[in-house]
């Protein structure tokens, strides 16, 4: 199986963000835990369920990446462009930064 990242959207504001144990939810995706296939379905029903229980985040689930060197990469192309902020409009989103 393949290693996973939690993600979620913060319910303040709505943008994506990713879990990381040591720094909470993250904004960016390079930050957030890589999470081993046996350990992502217990951080999903722990933290996700926790995190939506505080009203901190919303629709949490997991997905997908590979770990190529220092990069990490989604499998799927949603999440590609989750991370990166609306493809319609480059000037906004995370990729404007």
């Amino acid at each position: 199986m393949m290693p996973q990242v939690l993600t979620a959207n913060r319910l303040s504001v709505g943008e994506v963000v990713y879990w990381n144990a040591a720094r909470g939810w993250v904004a960016y995706m390079h930050d957030a835990e890589i999470l081993p296939d046996d350990k992502a379905e217990a951080v999903l029903k722990d933290i996700g369920a926790r995190g939506v229980q505080e009203r901190q985040v919303v629709n949490p689930y997991l997905f997908d990446v590979r770990v190529d060197g220092s990069t990490v990469v989604p499998v799927k192309t949603r999440e590609a462009i989750r991370a990166a902020g609306p493809s319609a409009r480059r000037d906004l989103g995370k990729q404007a930064d």
